[in-house]
């Protein structure tokens, strides 16, 4: 069995603000280019990217950027490629991921001088597009997901694999759903091979290889310490899904496909998992020995290879893959990525803009009509309008994160020589009480359980903390305006107000589930 590690880059992170870049990248990139380098200078491994993340790394770390492209240059590294600003592709028109796409190209080449082969797609969403989108962007492999695909059903309505979806498809939009209620067996041939044959599009236009989260998930807590994941636990997982039936030939499995922020700093785990969303983004000391030790444990069963080495020297299946529309990783749907509070208070607006360049893109010069696709399609950014805010798990958007979103999508307004605000139906207001009104509830109950029986100092932090939460809840500066869309600083303030009384309380539950 041959073995794949992917390791995703993304600065456009939720809870991600740009003071910390240059932590994240040399805490968690740079760390894994110097231990790849140090401990094992033939192995190889993926290094994914987007084009802003790249561009970032160019500006604070040119230092670091070297390491990336000796190891690309050497031959250990391959570099995977992604959209410029980690949109999720299936969430908007066919012709603006293409333009996403199109920009992180252009600094792969300015900064890396490649052009990648292989294509990571945000979130693995789907839409029958986005095989297209990837295609014509001059990409031969494209990441998928197997639980997406597990899940999924023919043109016929019939499931693709009906063993597994009778136990675990869900018409739940779930946020994330890690229940494998379906007995896996190892030698699975859809996580061992390739597939060249995908719905709608002709015989080798593109490869496809499965990452599964009953491995890359498993990988994530480990890395994370999470209690019950276990070293010993990874192993035997790895060693199960290396089973391969007799008489077939050898087939790759992938052990690490998530974010790369995870080896290095805690990412934004402990906000998702653990009810501590104050603590993200740290440095996690353990991870440079957990690495090794994986990656020399990993070695005694079998080789490293590339991405574009498992879609192309490992012979592909002869099954068809279909994935449904708006089907995504981690068992969630892509248009759960669409229906969070901000998404839907940008989205309408995205659209007027888009329709007004395609009235006036005759009228201006290519290098504006472009500047216009770059910003509206920064605007998309996923992590910009993510999480969602739940009652089950109350999270609400960074501020840095939309403040990234509205700036482009306002940029790129400017450029097309404005749009009709009168035609948006949306409210500033209701979308702040949506994201806030929940935490801030849990907030003041909180409070008032200190007031009631804390000791004097937690009293006192608590009463600043419903002093805080009230303030926050004064929306009087928006009712004044008539303006139709959220400007930053107005969800900012408020956003860090709360995040302020959090702390002052002690935190609250987050996630009840």
């Amino acid at each position: 069995m041959k073995y794949v590690m992917i390791f995703h880059a993304n600065l456009n992170y939720a809870y991600l603000n740009p003071d910390k870049y240059e932590f994240v990248i040399r805490n968690s990139y740079e760390l894994t280019f110097d231990t790849m380098a140090e401990n094992f200078p033939n192995t190889k491994y993926v290094f994914e990217a987007s084009g802003y993340t790249i561009e970032q790394m160019a500006l604070l770390t040119p230092d670091v950027l070297e390491k990336l492209k000796k190891a690309i240059a050497n031959g250990t590294c391959e570099f995977m490629g992604s959209p410029y600003a980690h949109p999720m592709l299936p969430n908007f028109p066919q012709e603006d991921g293409t333009w996403a796409i199109k920009f992180s190209n252009d600094i792969f080449k300015k900064y890396l001088g490649i052009t990648p082969k292989s294509f990571w797609n945000p979130e693995c969403g789907w839409r029958s597009y986005v095989p297209q989108q990837v295609i014509d962007n001059g990409f031969r492999n494209l990441i998928g997901d197997f639980e997406a695909y597990s899940r999924s059903r023919l043109k016929n309505g019939q499931p693709v694999r009906p063993e597994i979806f009778e136990k675990e498809y869900s018409d739940d939009p779930a946020f994330y759903s890690f229940d494998f209620k379906y007995d896996l067996e190892g030698s699975e041939r859809a996580i061992h091979f390739p597939f060249n044959k995908i719905e709608g599009y002709e015989t080798d236009s593109l490869r496809m290889f499965l990452r599964t989260d009953r491995v890359c998930q498993f990988a994530v807590r480990h890395f994370m310490g999470m209690e019950g994941y276990s070293f010993e636990k990874y192993m035997d997982l790895i060693k199960k899904y290396s089973q391969q039936k007799p008489g077939e030939p050898e087939g790759a499995l992938v052990i690490f496909a998530d974010d790369a922020e995870y080896i290095g700093t805690n990412g934004w785990f402990r906000l998702k998992y653990q009810n501590k969303p104050d603590n993200v983004f740290e440095k996690t000391p353990e991870s440079p020995e957990k690495l090794i030790r994986l990656v020399k444990e990993v070695e005694k069963l079998g080789e490293f290879i590339t991405y574009d080495e498992a879609c192309n020297k490992l012979q592909p299946l002869d099954d068809i893959l279909n994935v449904d529309d708006d089907n995504a990783w981690h068992g969630a749907r892509a248009s759960t990525w669409a229906s969070t509070p901000m998404a839907r208070i940008l989205r309408p607006w995205q659209d007027l803009v888009r329709e007004k360049l395609h009235e006036v893109k005759n009228t201006l010069d290519d290098a504006t009509v472009e500047k216009v696709w770059y910003h509206l399609t920064n605007s998309y950014n996923s992590d910009g309008q993510w999480p969602p805010t739940l009652p089950d798990a109350p999270h609400i958007i960074y501020p840095f994160n939309y403040q990234y979103c509205f700036e482009n999508l306002l940029a790129a307004e400017l450029l097309v020589g404005g749009v009709d605000r009168n035609k948006l139906t949306s409210s500033p207001i209701d979308t702040m009480k949506e994201i806030l009104t929940i935490q801030q509830d849990l907030i003041l109950d909180k409070a008032d359980t200190l007031l009631a029986s804390g000791t004097d100092d937690e009293k006192a932090a608590a009463k600043h903390a419903k002093v805080l939460i009230e303030k926050s809840r004064n929306l009087d500066s928006v009712s004044l305006s008539s303006d139709k869309i959220l400007y930053p600083a107005e969800y900012t303030i408020r956003a860090n107000m709360l995040i302020e009384a959090r702390r002052l309380v002690g935190g609250v539950v987050l996630e009840r589930n």
